[in-house]
């Protein structure tokens, strides 16, 4: 199933020296290394599962969108392989709000003692979040991986989303691609 790349068909590939953030170091050496010689028709499961998984905030904006058909594409065929991507994947394609972060360190400090983190470290948790959060870098980089995308394009992650929430929305109990639709890819559902 190819459903999601006539999409992004008129995508560019990225010069190999702009695939990684400008950020990204010697940690990124594997997944630099695997997009370097992979188009997104040739990116596998196993690919993405070594290299590709936990490490979606390393990509730079224009190779986001540059293998984004083979994410959605691999996280619709390959659901059950790659739920923890999938998750990962419908988290870069939401729209984030301070909410969001106090509602997780929320969540997090209702985990039982002993089995969650000590009250120091839930402050220091909660300082260190919400400072990222108001330093505007999570909204900054969900507004330069969406910018530019075509009309297409955003039918395409939609089609993903509506997807994803209909096959496998209980395993989403907090709705997250329910909400990713409501925030943002909504507008590009056909009336």
């Amino acid at each position: 199933m190819t459903r999601f790349f006539p999409a992004f068909a008129s995508r560019a590939r990225p010069p190999d020296s702009e695939l990684l953030g400008a950020d990204v170091g010697a940690e990124g050496d594997g997944l630099r290394g695997v997009l370097t010689v992979t188009d997104p028709a040739d990116l596998s499961l196993d690919k993405v599962r070594a290299e590709v998984e936990g490490n979606l905030w390393m990509l730079a904006p224009e190779a986001f969108r540059y293998f984004l058909p083979a994410f959605l594409n691999l996280s619709v065929e390959h659901y059950d392989s790659l739920r923890n991507f999938v998750a990962e994947l419908i988290g870069a394609l939401t729209e984030p709000t301070r909410a969001d972060v106090l509602q997780a360190l929320n969540y997090a400090a209702q985990i039982p003692g002993g089995m969650g983190l000590t009250s120091e470290t839930l402050r220091q948790l909660r300082q260190q979040q919400l400072d990222w959060y108001d330093s505007g870098k999570p909204l900054a980089t969900y507004q330069e991986r969406i910018a530019d995308l075509s009309s297409a394009e955003g039918e395409a992650i939609l089609d993903f989303l509506v997807a994803i929430w209909d096959v496998h929305g209980e395993d989403f109990p907090f709705n997250e691609p329910r909400i990713a639709i409501d925030r943002h890819w909504g507008r590009y559902q056909k009336r």
